[in-house]
């Protein structure tokens, strides 16, 4: 199925394989759970990558498991791999997702911050600001902005509102 993605998009530059939020707590109410961890979460995460890496493109990552098990993530993440930490709040202080964009950095990772207005019209602008501010240059390939909602009728101002907001960054107006 990679393959077949890879080759419908032309051989993309990144391919995104997800593998977060594979645990009960964000699983609980699914009839049915997939929850790997510990040496079947790498397995099963390497050999995505390798899939990904055959076709000659870059594998991508939500960096959650980084949250959890920081030592053993940063022992065994191949650099490679682009990582997209997310936070959605608004302080940028002690939280552990924001301290991953820092400890990512650190390490040598390239990264995709990720921002959203699922929770506030504030935390793109905020994103950029912090990333821009902590992380080194070299190391940032961008951003992302997801508003979190089904692309129906009933969300259009929702969608419309997060592009605004990337728009706000771009002109510099925050």
């Amino acid at each position: 199925l990679i393959a077949e993605v890879i080759d419908l998009f032309e051989t993309p530059r990144f391919f995104h394989l997800g593998m977060d939020e594979e645990d009960t707590k964000n699983q609980r109410d699914y009839q049915f759970m997939v929850v790997r961890q510990y040496d079947l979460w790498w397995h099963d995460f390497l050999f995505l990558c390798g899939q990904v890496e055959k076709k000659g493109v870059r594998p991508w990552i939500w960096s959650d498991y980084c949250w959890h098990f920081p030592d053993m993530f940063l022992e065994r993440m191949p650099k490679s791999v682009l990582q997209s930490n997310w936070y959605y709040g608004t302080s940028f202080g002690d939280e552990t997702a924001v301290q991953t964009y820092n400890r990512l950095d650190q390490h040598g990772y390239d990264q995709v911050p990720t921002a959203s207005n699922h929770s506030n019209n504030e935390n793109f602008g905020l994103t950029v600001e912090y990333c821009t501010g902590n992380l080194q240059r070299k190391h940032l390939f961008g951003f992302l902005q997801t508003p979190w909602r089904p692309t129906i009728e009933e969300y259009r101002q929702h969608h419309m509102d997060a592009i605004e907001q990337v728009g706000m960054v771009i002109k510099g107006e925050k």
